[in-house]
């Protein structure tokens, strides 16, 4: 297993960043449409980073998402997903991150069929190249839970999740149960810190002091067979600048712990 982060400055002193803390690559996750169009315009400049450094991208990622609309797959939408997976394969990535959002003009049936249909194109777009994961975060999207996976994961045996125990642990699920039973379906990992007072969210601290039982976890991860990469997630307001660096820092001397 590799330790890297989240680094949404891919420029050279993003990637200097990374490389200077002993992390070994760097994920970039995209908010919206203009987020998604800059990379794709920038990937020339991305690859030259990952050259000259040696730091790869290992994800690159799609949230907040709205591709379902008025009952059917938005194609234009569904072109600009499929540039921004392009840009993921030219950059040598191993895994797309996205999800799907709910229509509520449709059943639940029929959001199933448009969710299936729109993740199928997205893997036959991949062709083999990239791993197509979800990520378990309920942000734009539907298919979050064992509860959908069984459906949408169930018909499309080339799809992956991207797992983060703090967003099953905010909603009350037993993240390590989910994490057992999905684990070989599971092509990423998110390193995030949660802590709770009583039944109310305090803050995203860095990981390792939090409420997660990473022990557990990472145990979990090995009985499984996972080998795939953890990504260090910065996701606190109270934990920016030099000191969101060093919350960084302590995560992944927190974690290498347990790589083995």
């Amino acid at each position: 297993m590799r330790i890297g982060r989240i680094q949404n400055d891919y420029s050279a002193s993003g990637f200097d960043l990374v490389k200077n803390s002993g992390l070994e690559f760097v994920e970039i996750c995209r908010n919206d449409d203009n987020e998604a169009e800059r990379l794709i315009a920038d990937k020339e400049s991305v690859k030259e980073q990952i050259i000259r450094t040696g730091i790869d991208v290992s994800s690159v990622g799609r949230w907040n998402h709205n591709i379902l609309k008025n009952g059917k797959i938005d194609e234009e939408r569904f072109e600009r997903y499929a540039a921004l997976l392009d840009t993921a394969i030219y950059l040598n990535a191993k895994t797309f991150v996205c999800g799907c959002n709910y229509d509520d003009s449709l059943s639940l049936f029929k959001n199933y069929c448009n969710a299936i249909e729109f993740f199928g194109r997205l893997i036959e777009r991949a062709d083999g190249r990239i791993n197509v994961a979800i990520h378990n975060c309920e942000w734009g999207n539907f298919v979050y839970s064992p509860k959908q996976w069984e459906v949408v994961l169930g018909e499309l045996s080339k799809l992956y999740i991207k797992f983060d125990p703090s967003h099953a642990y905010n909603r009350g699920s037993d993240y390590l149960s989910e994490l057992s039973d999905w684990c070989e379906r599971v092509a990423h990992i998110h390193i995030k810190g949660t802590v709770h007072a009583g039944k109310r969210h305090v803050d995203d601290p860095p990981a390792g002091m939090d409420d997660i039982n990473w022990r557990a976890f990472f145990a979990i991860l090995y009985s499984r067979g996972y080998d795939g990469d953890l990504s260090i997630e910065p996701h606190s307001g109270a934990w920016l600048g030099e000191r969101g660096n060093a919350g960084v820092k302590f995560t992944a001397d927190y974690m290498r712990q347990f790589i083995m």
